[in-house]
């Protein structure tokens, strides 16, 4: 399964059959990577004069990035403490662009330190052929929910019945959409967590 971190989705692996695993979707991973980038290329660019920490920061940067995404996250996590650390000294000297970078740096620091256990060598899989991010099915889905939302469409989908249209089509999906149409409605299995019982009756739905 791969999710973005969200604590729910964490928890989801253990409610669902075994062997499942998480996996840390690389698209956020990196897209919390990308405005480091950013803002070290034009420190760089824009301080010809600057310090050694400072002309290496691009660098580091695309260090810890390659580190993650071939799952080595003692080797990143380590990196960027050094890098994060340093940035904190060069605070003193009232650069709002360094300030911004260690402030984008702990976040980084954080997310990975709490999601350390589901990063893996996403080169791996992605050379095997395997997914690495979600973007395709995240895309998708906000392209059509975006779009029956809007208030200029005749027919624009109520919160309530959004809702309810993506469990009757998950239920489709996964070929249960028959039986949990039948009456009375059945009931989940009591081994599954409250948080992820279906909305009954599906029916209404329908």
């Amino acid at each position: 399964m791969i999710s973005d971190g969200a604590e729910i989705l964490k928890r989801l692996p253990r409610a669902m059959p075994k062997p499942t695993g998480h996996i840390i979707d690389w698209f956020h991973i990196a897209m919390k990577i990308q405005p480091m980038q950013q803002i070290a290329d034009h420190i760089v660019r824009s301080q010809s004069g600057s310090s050694e920490a400072l002309r290496t920061i691009d660098r580091d940067i695309r260090a810890v990035k390659w580190r993650l995404w071939h799952g080595r996250v003692d080797r990143a996590v380590g990196d960027l403490e050094r890098l994060v650390a340093g940035l904190k000294q060069l605070q003193g000297d009232g650069e709002f662009s360094i300030a911004r970078l260690h402030s984008l740096g702990l976040q980084l620091l954080t997310y990975i330190r709490s999601n350390r256990s589901a990063i893996v060598n996403y080169g791996k899989r992605y050379r095997a052929g395997l997914r690495v991010a979600t973007t395709l099915a995240e895309s998708a889905v906000n392209s059509l929910v975006g779009k029956r939302m809007v208030k200029k469409q005749q027919m624009r989908w109520s919160i309530h019945g959004a809702h309810m249209l993506m469990q009757v089509r998950t239920a489709d999906l996964n070929g249960e959409l028959r039986d949990r149409l039948r009456s009375p409605f059945r009931q989940p299995e009591p081994s599954v967590p409250a948080m992820f019982k279906p909305k009954p009756p599906l029916l209404r739905a329908a």
